[in-house]
């Protein structure tokens, strides 16, 4: 009997757990705390590592001063005779601040996938480096991109980009209207022309844009030290032709718009007012409308004729009185034939006139400027716009693309007044830097993932181990 109780009481003693000690229980809390301590120290080891050192190493952190010479140095009024392809995820001008550029071009088919529509690209006066910024609305560099006289600044839709800086800041609106877009700068960049639409374009709920018929265009002039805005005239939304819109007179005290087939010309800041009409399928003739002295204005017309052309048609620039429309005396300039559109974008030293000349796609019938999306849209016009000199019946080329990577393209006044131009310096291939530097951090961040998560499975096979030796030695 007395057996039988002992072996019982046995049994039941086994199944009892063993007593843990004081000493016991403060020496696993401090082991705890240790194996705390460890894993905060690796979590913050990798957190300092990835605030101090990560930008070094991916090249996050900007250079001190813009990569390029400023517009007013003699050396930099240059411009670069040929474009090319610029690099799928090059340096942004947020990223990396360009300083004045020389150009600005744009096209469709840079990357393919995902295609570049919506990005402009801006070439440094200097070093012919280039920097990329959106503008959100797949606009044509020239048209409803444009480049300030100095090459500081870039006007898109809504928006102002300091090239200097990477910054920027919105377009003001004009009253009654939604957008502002911008049509045309001053010499001295203190003013920009530009138009508020109301009904014209309607941004979906996947970020594109679906354009309707405008149901009010605004024309106005900002004064950007002054942030004032001076509502000019209501203006025609069915001739509401970017590129060829308003042109400022080289002082940038009077102002030069069409509507319709009426010419005006306003003095900023007064009543002054002057208007004329011109022929059907004429328009101011760009930017550079105003010849150099002030005194004439210069208008384009396109004339379809010449059955049997590639593409009928054919440009004459002629130059007008500002306050009449009369022809003035002055040398002719040779017609441009095959062409889609020819746009004035200044005057050469020499007196030549600076243009682009846009060039059709084979087999397209012959378009003017009341085509929808614009005379210049790439269903019709190839991507291999050039920038030449005319003078009388004399061509000089200025600047090309390689292959067809330009379409749209401004170029600052101060380097089209130099008359200077130098070998382009083209963008290297391959994946651009910026890309680049997202995916060292995207490697880092995985790097410290792993990091982190090695630590913590160390620490929890720490534990276990621990805890199986304390096991053993209490049984």
């Amino acid at each position: 009997m007395t057996s039988k109780l002992t072996e019982a009481m046995r049994d039941n003693v086994a199944g009892v757990p063993a007593y843990v000690s004081y000493e016991g229980l403060v020496a696993e809390a401090g082991l705890r705390r240790r194996h705390r301590a460890i894993v905060a120290a690796g979590v913050v080891l990798v957190l300092v590592l990835g605030v101090v050192m990560a930008p070094r190493l991916v090249g996050w952190r900007g250079q001190s001063r813009p990569v390029g010479a400023a517009a007013g140095a003699s050396e930099a009024l240059s411009l670069p005779d040929r474009v090319g392809t610029p690099q799928w995820g090059g340096w942004s001008v947020q990223r990396r601040p360009l300083g004045a550029a020389s150009m600005i071009f744009t096209s469709e088919n840079w990357w393919y996938e995902p295609v570049s529509t919506g990005t402009v690209a801006a070439v440094s006066a200097g070093t012919d480096e280039y920097r990329l910024l959106s503008d959100g609305w797949g606009t044509r560099a020239g048209e409803e991109s444009i480049l300030s006289g100095d090459g500081d600044l870039v006007a898109t839709p809504n928006q102002l980009v300091d090239l200097r800086t990477g910054k920027t800041r919105g377009l003001p609106t004009v009253g009654g209207t939604e957008d502002t877009f911008p049509v045309a700068w001053s010499r001295d960049g203190d003013r920009l022309a530009v138009v508020g639409l109301k009904g014209r374009y309607v941004r979906q709920w996947d970020g594109s844009v679906e354009a309707h018929p405008a149901t009010r265009t605004v024309l106005a002039v900002w004064e950007l030290a002054a942030n004032q805005l001076t509502t000019v005239a209501d203006v025609d939304p069915r001739t509401l032709f970017y590129g060829w819109l308003a042109a400022f007179s080289p002082d940038g005290r009077m102002l030069a718009y069409q509507s319709g087939r009426t010419v005006t010309v306003v003095t900023i800041g007064s009543e002054g007012r002057s208007q004329f009409t011109v022929p059907d399928d004429t328009q101011l003739a760009g930017k550079g409308a105003w010849t150099p002295d002030g005194r004439g204005l210069t208008l384009v017309t396109q004339r379809r004729c010449c059955t049997g052309d590639a593409y009928a048609s054919k440009w004459l620039l002629r130059i007008v009185d500002p306050s009449s429309g009369a022809d003035l005396a002055a040398k002719p300039f040779a017609e441009q034939a095959g062409l889609v559109a020819l746009r004035l974008l200044g005057w050469a030293p020499d007196g030549a006139a600076v243009v682009a000349r846009y060039h059709p796609r084979p087999g397209t019938k012959v378009v003017g400027f009341g085509v929808e999306d614009g005379i210049t849209f790439g269903g019709w016009t190839e991507y291999r716009t050039d920038v030449v000199a005319l003078s009388g019946s004399d061509i000089r080329g200025l600047l090309t693309g390689t292959g067809e990577q330009m379409h749209g393209v401004d170029i600052a006044d101060e380097v089209i007044a130099s008359g200077r131009t130098h070998p382009g310096k083209m963008p290297p291939g391959g994946m651009g830097p910026e890309y680049r530097m997202y995916l060292k951090i995207a490697g880092l961040v995985l790097v410290g993932v792993l990091v982190i998560a090695g630590i913590l499975l160390t620490n929890l096979i720490i534990r276990r181990k621990r805890r199986r030796r304390r096991t053993v030695g209490t049984a």
